[in-house]
């Protein structure tokens, strides 16, 4: 194995449990350079910034003397991977210094052109799961462990200079509350000023841009609305500028967190068709965050289900909504109100609910987080967490019912 490091800057390397710490030097130097050799015949390189000091790299290797490992999780991401996530922990802390879990343990990857669907309750983790991708956690939020490989680079391993030319650029967040909009500034100038802070574009060049994206999301009178404050405009219309502010760059990854939740159901086709469309015509990839299983259904290619901060189900949107596996999912598709109606009655039915509550995040589990809830809870339910089996290559659950012994 070898490590070649450029000193001038503090950075911490944990490598096989051993830490190894390099101090500043006299040398004046703008980057880390890393160089990795494990097997021999393989050399990855790569340049992580200098903006901050707390910037590391992790390696995994299993064996002895073998040639067989896992290179630092920036470099070993299948070649099909857009983003992958990897063991992410994510803990807030109270002004009473407590602190509680809210992300546990969450390992995803998102293929270039696929629309994840990101399912689970309000309070699972999903926000706080999307806001770390970018590193814009509030002030009582930390990341305790994990790795978010965008394009062979770790975003949580890149000084925030580096992250800037990535945020909203290459990966973008439509937020489902459309009051991010600045109230004293024209609506057609905060979408261009996205696209002059990442390309060199005259102010003429942007606006003809900004018209075409408009169109493109169904938004007539181009000029009039890109003249218009916040107030002028109806809720659905602003929905749509925050749309646009996303895609003005043409980003690779769109997180889309509940875009469709503040809409009328005539708007939110339009939004999943124009998920569809930018899938389909420009290779966009979604992180799709929503609580509602019809909206998923319509534009999704794989479901992930997350309960009380971890991922309970993951598979293809069509394994998952025909044969889902955990007993969260089955009780949360059959609460959905298409569900109901489908079952062929139209006498009048009470719409099926989960009973009982989300565990305290502030309380220490000792079994499944859903146990309380579950109609099939099992005695080895309050004596252990169950880990994400893998039901195949592309399913896996969270579930004592699939442990294999």
């Amino acid at each position: 194995m070898r490590i070649q490091a450029v000193p001038g800057y503090q950075r911490n390397f944990e490598l096989l449990g051993v830490i190894a710490l390099i101090e500043p030097t006299s040398l004046s130097s703008s980057s880390l350079a890393l160089g990795f050799t494990w097997p021999p015949s393989q050399v990855f390189e790569h340049v992580y910034p200098v903006d901050e000091t707390r910037v590391g790299c992790r390696m995994e290797v299993t064996g002895s003397n073998s040639a067989s490992g896992t290179a630092c999780q920036a470099c070993s991401r299948p070649a099909g991977d857009l983003v992958r996530v990897q063991n992410l922990t994510v803990r807030y802390h109270t002004v009473e210094g407590v602190e509680f879990t809210a992300v546990d343990d969450v390992s995803l990857a998102i293929a270039p052109g696929e629309i994840v669907g990101l399912l689970g309750e309000s309070g699972c983790g999903k926000t706080t799961l999307a806001l770390s991708l970018l590193r814009v956690l509030p002030e009582t939020a930390r990341v305790i462990i994990g790795s978010v490989v965008f394009r062979g680079r770790d975003l949580l391993l890149l000084g925030e200079s580096h992250l800037r030319e990535i945020r909203g650029a290459q990966i973008a967040v439509i937020y489902q509350d459309s009051s991010v909009l600045n109230p004293v500034i024209r609506v057609g100038n905060q979408v261009s000023e996205v696209l002059r802070a990442h390309s060199a574009c005259s102010a003429g060049e942007a606006r003809e841009r900004v018209h075409s994206v408009f169109a493109a999301i169904g938004l007539g009178e181009c000029e009039r609305i890109f003249e218009a404050y916040p107030h002028q405009l109806s809720g659905g219309q602003r929905q749509r500028i925050a749309i646009a502010q996303a895609l003005i760059c043409n980003p690779r990854l769109v997180i889309a967190d509940e875009p469709t939740a503040s809409v009328d159901p005539r708007t939110a086709a339009e939004i999943l068709g124009c998920m569809k469309w930018l899938k389909e015509s420009l290779n966009t990839s979604f992180l799709f965050i929503s609580h509602d299983p019809d909206a998923l259904a319509t534009v999704a290619d794989r479901i992930i289900v997350m309960y009380a901060g971890q991922i309970v189900e993951d598979g293809s949107l069509a394994d998952v909504y025909s044969q889902p596996l955990h007993p969260y999912t089955q009780a949360l598709l059959q609460c959905s109100p298409k569900h109901t109606t489908a079952e062929g009655s139209n006498r009048k039915r009470r719409l099926p609910c989960i009973p009982g509550n989300s565990p305290d995040p502030l309380a220490v589990l000792s079994g499944c987080s859903f146990a309380d809830r579950c109609v099939d809870r099992m005695q080895m339910c309050d004596a252990r967490r169950p880990e994400l089996f893998e039901i195949s290559r592309s399913r896996s659950t969270r579930c004592f019912q699939y442990e294999v012994s």
